[in-house]
C-alpha cells in the first residue's frame, strides 16, 4: 500500500466502496470484491463521497485491480453527478493489462469533465495527482 494507516483522516465505506481520505488530501477509493452498481449503488457513493470530503474538492486514487459490474444506467449516473461531486482528478491503478484497456475505452466514450489518466503504480499515480493538486 502506498500509505499507513495513521495516514488515514476519514474513512466510509458503502455497499460496494471504502473511501479513505488521506493526510496529503487524496481519496483511496476501492471497490469491494465482485461489486456490482446500480444507479441506487452509484447514488450512495456520491453522497458517502460528499459526506466524506464536503465541497472541497479532491484527487481520487481509484484501485482498479479489481473488475466492477457497472450498469448502464449507473454509467450515465456518474456522467451527470460528476460536476457536483468533490473530485478534482482521478487516476486508476491496475497492472491488468484488459482493465487497462477497459478503463481507457470507457473514458474516451464517457468523455469525463475531471482528467483521469491511468498508471501501473500507485507511486506514478500520487506523483499525478500532487501534482495537479498543486496547480489547481
Amino acid at each position: 500500500m502506498f500509505y499507513k494507516t495513521e495516514d488515514i483522516l476519514k474513512e466510509t465505506k458503502t455497499n460496494t466502496v471504502t473511501m479513505r481520505l488521506l493526510k496529503n488530501g487524496i481519496v483511496h477509493y476501492t471497490y469491494h470484491p465482485k461489486a456490482k452498481i446500480d444507479v441506487e449503488e452509484q447514488l450512495k457513493n456520491h453522497y458517502a463521497l460528499i459526506e466524506l470530503l464536503g465541497d472541497k474538492k479532491h484527487p481520487l486514487l481509484l484501485d482498479a485491480s479489481e473488475l466492477v459490474d457497472i450498469s448502464p444506467e449507473a454509467r450515465i449516473k456518474v456522467k451527470e453527478l460528476e460536476p457536483l461531486s468533490p473530485i478534482l482528478a482521478r487516476a486508476f491503478v491496475t497492472e491488468s493489462l484488459g482493465h487497462k484497456l477497459m478503463i481507457s475505452f470507457y473514458l474516451k466514450v464517457n468523455k469525463p469533465y475531471v482528467q483521469n489518466k491511468v498508471f501501473s503504480n500507485y507511486e506514478d499515480a500520487v506523483n499525478w495527482l500532487m501534482k495537479l493538486n498543486t496547480i489547481i
